[in-house]
Order: structure tokens, then C-alpha cells, then sequence
């Protein structure tokens, strides 16, 4: 309900500002329109988070739910945040690469809050939308438990719940919230601690905001991170439109050309050693948690899932550098074009 009073009554009050909300991939917009929609990206998420946070406060309050002391718990809290944010940069990493691989990059499409706006107003919205919609989460589960509910049925029916806020971006974006849901609640469930999906939920949302962003047409306009440029045309391209491993041509100029070979011998050796140390870093952190025959079963996707979504916020923040030719062949951009000439010029020539 508040994901729909929030927006209803934001286009109330200012109904100049109907239009749809930022989703990737980005289509390419001109800048007024692009202007406003980055506007629209913060202003109508942030009214349907202070909504859905002012329902939980007064739920909190009205009906004295005793929550509290089981989930904001101060003790080893810092170990549940670094679990929920190793397991949330996990699913975004599995999610990228079930967007990329496994689906039509654009049928699933989901809206992003706050793309394009200033980083001031990105991590508002981040922090925002997660605290909101984890309070929500944490309450619904722990209110269902006191209730006499099993957790598999308490974290189900909060995850069927909360996908129902996405029936309008799709079907197969409310099964994604549906799987969000779950595993955000499962990690309340292990850790008993709201910091756990807390943190899984902000790093879901970084990864989708600073790292999928580069999937869009235009990318998302960013000061102290360079473009991907086109050697031969200089124009602007998108991650969505290069290949790592393949020569491609150029959508402006229609040049062939490659990702450098220095740049795909970083990115093999860095993801080489990223995946070694993950894998480590993953035993080591699910040591005593749980126990070893789930611990080899979620080992792999875990470790896979963190490391993708480390390679995809390394090639933000390091974007790939194109060359002319094929990977393997570097070529020359010596050719000088000539004018057309007719038949007669070059007789006389």
C-alpha cells in the first residue's frame, strides 16, 4: 500500500511530474528529459520510503511490539553487517549474471532510485530505501514469529508480500523481489540481527546503482570516472555494447575494433586472484556458522557471486580501454579517406 499512496500522492501534489521512472537498461533520453527523470528517480522513491518507515514507526508504536532487543541487538553487530553485505554483494553478482546470460537484459528490467542524480542524493536514496524496507522486513518476520509461525513461513509469506509492491514492473520482477525477499529474510532469521539485511540490501542497491549503471546507453554521467571511447570516433559507448573477448565494430563509425590486450590481461589475472582469495575469504567467514555440508554447497555460488560483483565495480571504476583491430592483431588507423571522384577524374588522373 505504501508503495503506491507514495507515488499517488507525490503526482497529487506536483502532477507536472508524471513520467516513468528510471529502469535498466537505460534508453537513451535527451538531457531536459533526462534532467527530469533523474529528479523524479529520488523525489518518488524517497516519498514511498518515509511513507512505509512513518507505518512502521506507528505500527511499532500502536501496537508495542517488543522487537527491539532481537533485532537491533548490539552485540556483534558488526559481524552481521559484514555477513549481509559479503552475501548481498553475492546475490547482486548472481543476479548480473542471470540478467546478462540467462534473460533478455531488456524484458528484465527494474527500476533504479536515484540513478543519475549527485552521489550526495544516491546514498540518500540507498540508505533510505534499504532502512525502510529492512524495518519493514524485520518487523513483519519477528511479528509472525511471536505469532506462533514457523520462520520458513514467516520469511515466505513477507517475501510474497513485499513482491507484491512489484506486480507492475512485471512478472518476472516480482519473482526477483520474491527472491530478494527470502534471502534477506533468511539472513535476519541466521543472525537475528537487523544490520545483516540491512547491509545486504545497500550493497544490492550499489552494485545495481554504480555498477549496472554502465549497461545503459548513455552511462550514467559520473566526474572523476573516465568513458568508454571509441578509438577511431571518439564517441561514447556503454558497457552493453563492447565485448571483452571478441572484436566488434563500432555502432558510430563502424570501425572494427577490440578491448586492449593490456586491459583483458589485467582483468584475467585480477579475476584469477579475486576468485582465489574469495573462495578463502568465504570459508573463512562461514567457519562455525554453519555447518560444513552447506558450507561446501553455498562455497561456490557465494565466492562466484562476490566476484562477479567485484568485477563489475572494477571495470567502473576502471572502464575497459578499446584499440583498433582484433584482440590479437593490432591494426593502424592509417587510412586517409579519399573523396568520391567520378568516372572522367579518374581517367584523367
Amino acid at each position: 500500500m505504501a508503495s503506491i499512496a507514495g507515488p499517488l500522492a507525490y503526482f497529487h501534489l506536483f502532477p507536472e511530474e508524471i513520467r516513468s521512472l528510471p529502469v535498466l537498461p537505460r534508453a537513451a533520453a535527451e538531457n531536459e528529459e533526462s534532467a527530469a527523470t533523474i529528479r523524479l528517480g529520488v523525489n518518488v522513491p524517497l516519498s514511498s520510503y518515509a511513507l512505509l518507515l512513518l507505518c512502521g514507526i506507528l505500527w511499532i508504536w500502536l501496537s508495542h511490539a517488543s522487537f527491539a532487543a532481537a533485532s537491533f541487538r548490539n552485540k556483534g553487530w558488526a559481524s552481521g553487517a559484514l555477513i549481509g553485505a559479503y552475501f548481498g554483494l553475492s546475490w547482486a553478482g548472481i543476479w548480473l549474471w542471470l540478467w546478462l546470460v540467462l534473460s533478455n537484459p531488456h524484458r528484465l528490467r527494474r527500476e533504479v532510485p536515484g540513478y543519475g542524480a549527485s552521489f550526495a542524493k544516491q546514498v540518500m536514496v540507498c540508505i533510505a530505501g534499504a532502512f525502510s524496507e529492512e524495518l519493514w522486513r524485520v518487523l513483519c518476520i519477528t511479528v509472525l514469529l511471536a505469532s506462533g509461525y514457523s520462520p520458513e513461513f514467516s520469511v515466505i509469506a513477507a517475501a510474497l508480500a513485499f513482491a507484491v509492491a512489484f506486480l507492475r514492473q512485471g512478472p518476472e520482477r516480482a519473482v526477483l523481489a520474491i527472491l530478494e525477499g527470502t534471502i534477506f529474510g533468511m539472513l535476519f532469521i541466521w543472525q537475528r540481527s537487523f544490520f545483516a539485511p540491512f547491509a545486504a540490501h545497500l550493497a544490492v542497491q550499489a552494485v545495481n546503482l554504480w555498477g549496472v549503471g554502465q549497461f545503459s546507453p548513455e552511462g550514467q554521467p559520473t566526474s572523476w570516472i573516465r568513458g568508454i571511447h571509441c578509438p577511431a570516433c571518439k564517441a561514447q559507448l556503454s558497457r552493453l555494447q563492447i565485448k571483452i573477448r571478441d572484436p566488434f565494430d563500432c555502432p558510430s563509425c563502424h570501425e572494427q575494433i577490440s578491448v586492449s590486450d593490456g586491459y583483458r590481461t589485467a582483468m584475467k589475472w585480477a579475476g584469477l586472484s579475486a576468485y582465489l582469495v574469495l573462495y578463502a575469504a568465504t570459508l573463512l567467514l562461514l567457519d562455525r556458522q554453519i555447518s560444513e555440508t552447506m558450507a561446501i554447497l553455498v562455497l561456490w555460488p557465494v565466492a562466484f557471486g562476490v566476484g562477479t560483483s567485484g568485477l563489475l565495480l572494477y571495470q567502473r571504476v576502471f572502464p575497459p580501454r578499446l584499440q583498433y583491430g582484433s584482440p590479437t592483431f593490432i591494426t593502424l588507423n592509417l587510412e586517409q579517406r579519399r573523396p568520391q571522384t567520378s568516372d572522367s577524374e579518374h581517367k584523367a588522373e
